[in-house]
């Protein structure tokens, strides 16, 4: 996983990229369209990679409890001799 430093740089230099596109199709080619589609293209593609591996983190965080509490516990498990029963059986 890269570090903080490494993810806040990277996000700096996309965001530097997509508003000189922005302003290069603004100013230079006069096609607003064209550099939002390029300018905003790959934050969306940026975002929609971070949501699946959200989910999958939330999802594998799930199974961890799942499987947590299906696996009996020592304590109380037991039916037959234990000291409860011991009183029922006089």
């Amino acid at each position: 996983m890269p570090s903080r430093s490494n993810n806040r740089a990277a996000m700096a230099l996309l965001a530097a990229l997509s508003v000189a596109i922005v302003l290069y199709s603004l100013l230079i080619v006069q096609q607003i369209l064209l550099g939002l589609l390029v300018g905003v293209v790959p934050w969306l593609v940026y975002l929609l990679v971070r949501f699946v591996f959200t989910l999958e983190r939330v999802a594998t965080a799930l199974e961890r409890l799942a499987t947590a509490q299906e696996a009996p516990s020592d304590r109380g498990t037991e039916t037959d001799g234990g000291v409860e029963n011991s009183d029922r059986t006089r």
